[in-house]
């Protein structure tokens, strides 16, 4: 093979690699595809007195979660609302922390996504569910309950994937902790166009 053919080999590879890292990219924050299910709920639930963290502040935006490349900033939607909830059950512990405690204990797997079963590394005490499929009545329950679903939503109805942590609702509907939302208040689901595509309830003992 002449040097330019060579050449050639080099350059159609780097780029196929950069094509395959920008699909996965996109694969990864907008899913596979899936229908939704769009849910409204039909009382109110007052709103708890919650930590409102954002993935994006700057005290951890840039930490890597576990050994991935992704980030706090980029993708730690989940983890943010995971220290909320956790604050909310009395273990007080920022973005941050939880995300070196996380890398530590090795709760994400390669990627950086969170292996649900692995919480339990770090919070001996943790139950954590897992919901084949989206069931408001379910999640009605949990709020009657005083606990805080965990639903993976699309960025303003139709972006990436995105977590948020739902706290209660009112007459507007669910109202949820959401770690992109710079004001740092509870935010109507109806933003993300109250479709859920997944969702989670982790809960721990309450602390006095």
């Amino acid at each position: 093979m002449d040097r330019r053919k060579k050449i050639i080999w080099i350059l159609t590879g780097a780029a196929i690699l950069v094509l395959a890292a920008a699909a996965l990219l996109v694969w990864r924050h907008r899913g596979g595809g899936g229908e939704g299910t769009t849910i409204q709920s039909t009382k109110v639930h007052p709103l708890p007195e919650a930590v409102y963290y954002l993935q994006k502040d700057e005290e951890w935006a840039a930490d890597p979660l576990g050994e991935s490349r992704f980030t706090m900033g980029s993708s730690g939607c989940l983890v943010t609302c995971l220290a909320t909830l956790f604050d909310l059950y009395g273990e007080s512990v920022t973005p941050g922390e939880l995300n070196r405690l996380f890398t530590e204990q090795g709760v994400y797997n390669a990627s950086g996504d969170v292996i649900w079963g692995n919480i339990s590394s770090v919070y001996p005490e943790a139950t954590v569910t897992v919901y084949k499929t989206v069931d408001e009545q379910a999640i009605e329950a949990a709020l009657d309950q005083q606990q805080y679903p965990l639903v993976r939503v699309k960025n303003l109805g139709d972006g990436y994937w995105h977590w948020v942590l739902l706290l209660g609702s009112g007459d507007d509907g669910y109202l949820c902790m959401d770690p992109l939302y710079s004001e740092k208040e509870a935010r109507p689901l109806s933003a993300h166009g109250n479709t859920v595509y997944s969702w989670r309830l982790v809960t721990l003992p309450v602390k006095e």
